[in-house]
């Protein structure tokens, strides 16, 4: 991991959800503590660490069981379901396996929701809209519920606003579920995507000739399983995806530097590059149905992607099929990293 930037805002600014604050003296160090950036690690503590239930995979999905005292995250089959009601207005349900099944059910989201620090709002440097049940003030505390949609963003380094999607939404959500300062501990963490309302018959049709689309990526990494310890921690992070489309078919996409942000107790914001290959998209499936397909890297003498796949979807409406590509993938890599996303393109 090599550092890129340091944030262009206040240094006193608090620190981010769950990735980005400063973890209690209570956990290990180099476990991590807050969503949206990354956090390092804390003194100490005097017990040893605590096995998390979360690191014990379901099997293979799109959400990660995230275990601080162990820095261990594994892939959970949890399915996000997001309905987006309008302005500030979601409804978010999640589908645990059925031995989680009580940590699932559905939480609404309104204004009231807002976080009170734009830092809660991040996912590596871009900047969306956070949402948090119950609502919170300056000091968030498990148990907690939370969805961010970047459908509109902005580079948060450079404050500058990035195109803003008309028929698809998507982003992030996190469920820690113990209680205080150590229920950052252990949590699941997730990505979505969905229909935007307003414009009738929003349809899923692919367009009807080749073109490229330009967007961005939202996603949650951290370490698997095993030792060493790549990044030695859970973060978020982002990055700029660009995709061909030919044939009503993804026919490749790359991703730009996957970036996460980080903020160390009494320091600012800080970003850093995840020391991997450029990310590529293979070809997909063919519609109807969602766009499947699978992962790959670039060249290059950094880390690999050695498992991973795709599905993605149009979204449009009659006479502009195909005006917006949305979806979700998820890695593992060389050096034992485990990530989940969520993207959208906009047609060029």
């Amino acid at each position: 991991m090599r550092v890129e930037s340091n944030s262009k805002k206040s240094p006193a600014i608090r620190a981010l959800r769950f990735l980005g604050r400063a973890v209690p003296a209570a956990l290990l160090a180099g476990a991590l503590a807050a969503c949206g950036g990354g956090g390092g690690g804390g003194g100490g503590g005097s017990r040893a660490p605590e096995p998390c239930d979360s690191q014990n995979s379901r099997g293979e999905g799109f959400a990660l069981g995230s275990c601080a005292a162990t820095s261990t995250n594994v892939f959970q089959p949890i399915e996000a379901n997001v309905v987006v009601n309008g302005t500030d207005s979601y409804t978010l349900t999640l589908g645990f396996p059925a031995d989680l099944a009580p940590l699932g059910g559905t939480t609404g989201f309104t204004a009231t929701n807002r976080p009170p620090s734009e830092l809660r709002n991040i996912i590596g440097v871009l900047q969306g809209q956070a949402y948090e049940d119950p609502a919170q003030g300056q000091n968030l505390t498990p148990p907690y519920v939370a969805i961010t949609d970047f459908f509109r963003a902005a580079d948060f380094e450079t404050d500058t606003p990035l195109p803003e999607f008309r028929f698809a939404s998507f982003g992030t959500w996190e469920k820690f579920a113990g209680s205080g300062l150590d229920g950052f501990n252990e949590g699941y963490l997730g990505i979505w995507f969905a229909e935007r309302p307003g414009p009738p018959n929003v349809v899923p049709n692919a367009p009807t000739v080749a073109g490229s689309y330009s967007g961005r990526v939202v996603g949650l990494v951290g370490d698997g399983p095993g030792e060493p310890k790549a990044i030695g921690g859970r973060f978020g992070f982002s990055a700029p995806i660009t995709i061909q489309v030919a044939g009503g078919r993804i026919t490749e996409a790359q991703l730009g530097e996957l970036t996460i942000s980080s903020q160390p107790a009494g320091g600012s914001l800080t970003a850093s590059n995840l020391a991997m290959n450029p990310v590529v998209f293979r070809e997909s499936s063919l519609p109807p149905g969602p766009l499947i397909g699978a992962l790959a890297s670039g060249g290059g003498n950094e880390a690999t992607i050695t498992s991973g796949e795709y599905e993605a979807r149009f979204f449009g409406i009659a006479g502009e099929q195909g005006a917006e590509i949305a979806g979700r993938f998820r890695f593992t890599t060389s050096n034992g990293l485990f990530g989940v996303a969520s993207f959208g393109a906009i047609r060029q």
